[in-house]
Parts: structure tokens; C-alpha cells; sequence
């Protein structure tokens, strides 16, 4: 696992960071197959659906969706890694994701048509295809293998919170950052990115000084290491029994 220094960006005031690029292209339906939520469609299925994408890039800390939003697109990860995370009132934050090549988000707000439920921003520079939320509900309705495998996907994402809600309810800051350094260590938790001490505060529920405190008793025990810019975990038996809440 590595861990960096953190970082800072400057926003405007609509916590736009700069403009990003948009750009229609030919798009080779074979790519699509990456996308569960695409791959059951038959060739000729995906070769429709693949002239309504377009390409957007965005910058490393360009917001690409907001909490409350109407629902513009429906995106598609080509590169890059994107975070997807909420604000409390007191602007604390809560990291629920993060994405990589292969995987999609903002598809609540495009078959309900409500708000965005969460903020996007682009972790790194990003390559991502959008369609517009109305066309991928449409598409939706006429392939129900495409609509199946949403369903699929939302009931991934539902156990997956209400996995992270038992943790933020029941588990010690200790027991919880014990747990994000053995799925790091065994690369669970993709896609593969550098993580600052406050990034990792609002993926646990905690903040960026209960983080530092931890690490550095996890260190004193023994049970890792920093190798440079790396965390190393040495004892792994060890770290296990600290997921355990006393």
C-alpha cells in the first residue's frame, strides 16, 4: 500500500477545477465488453449502443458529478481512477468508492430520474464515456440483460454499504483501519492508487490525525513498516486480531 503526502487543489467557487474535455469518437463496440453491464449485449446490440457514447476527459481534481444534481450523464471508466464520496452539513466527508477502468457510475439518478446521491471528482487524470441518463434508460428497457445486470450491480453496491455502514456503527477506528491495510495488502480494494492520510480518514469514517496516531502505534507493534512512500505490513496475524474490537 503507498501513501503520499497530501494533496491540495484549487477549485472555483462551483468547485469546478478547470474545463474538461469533450470530443465525439468513433468508438470500437469490442471495448464495451469490459462493462459487465454491457458485456451480455449481442454484437450488433452493442454497436448501437456504442455510437450514442461520447468521450469526456476530466483532469486530476475536476469534479465530475455532484451530490444533488440532476442526472446529466451515465459514465463509463476508460482510465484512470475516479472517487466517488458524500458531505455531511459540517463538510466532513465520507469516501463510499473508488473507480477504475471497467466500472460505471450514476446510474440511480438515471433510472429514477432524481438528484445524484453522491459527488464525484477524478482522482487522476481520467478517460471516461458518458450517455445521457434518458438514453440509457431507454436502452435499459429494451434490453433486459442490460437491466438485469444493473440490478446486479445495485445489489452489489447495497451490500457493499450496508457492509460499510456495520463497520462505521460497530467498529473501533483501530479495528477499522486494520481492515483497510489487510485489503489494501491483499488487493481488495482496487483500483490501485496512492493514498493520503486524509483520503484514508474519509474512506474509514475518521480524521487525518486519528489515522496518523493509529499508524504510528501499528508501527510500534510491530505490525508494519514504512518503506519509503509504502506502508509494508509485517505482521499480518497480528493486524488481523486489531480488526477484532475488544
Amino acid at each position: 500500500m503507498i501513501v503520499e503526502a497530501d494533496r491540495k487543489t484549487s477549485k472555483d467557487q462551483d468547485g469546478r477545477e478547470s474545463e474538461t474535455r469533450e470530443k465525439q469518437v468513433t468508438i470500437n463496440h469490442q471495448t464495451l465488453t469490459q462493462f459487465p453491464i454491457l458485456a451480455a449485449l449481442d454484437d450488433d446490440a452493442r454497436q448501437k449502443v456504442a455510437s450514442y457514447f461520447h468521450e469526456r476527459t476530466f483532469p486530476s481534481g475536476q469534479t465530475i458529478a455532484l451530490e444533488g444534481e440532476h442526472c446529466g450523464k451515465v459514465y463509463f471508466v476508460i482510465r484512470g481512477v475516479v472517487r466517488v464520496y458524500r458531505l455531511s452539513r459540517e463538510g466532513r466527508e465520507q469516501v463510499l468508492a473508488r473507480l477504475g477502468p471497467g466500472e460505471a457510475f450514476n446510474f440511480v439518478p438515471a433510472l429514477d430520474g432524481g438528484p445524484g446521491r453522491a459527488s464525484v471528482d477524478a482522482l487522476t487524470k481520467v478517460t471516461l464515456y458518458a450517455m445521457p441518463c434518458e438514453r440509457f434508460r431507454r436502452i435499459a428497457r429494451e434490453h433486459q440483460e442490460v437491466a438485469l445486470a444493473v440490478a446486479e450491480h445495485l445489489a452489489a453496491q447495497v451490500r457493499r454499504l450496508s457492509d460499510m455502514v456495520e463497520s462505521l456503527a460497530l467498529h473501533t477506528i483501530r479495528a477499522r483501519l486494520a481492515r483497510f491495510l489487510l485489503a489494501q495488502a491483499e488487493g481488495v480494494q482496487q483500483p490501485s492508487h496512492r493514498w493520503t492520510q486524509a483520503e484514508i480518514a474519509a474512506h474509514i469514517g475518521t480524521v487525518r490525525e486519528m489515522v496518523g496516531r493509529t499508524l504510528r502505534a501499528f508501527g510500534a507493534a510491530g505490525l508494519i513498516r514504512r518503506q519509503g512512500g509504502q506502508i509494508v505490513v509485517v505482521d499480518r496475524e497480528g493486524l488481523e486480531q486489531e480488526t477484532v474490537d475488544a
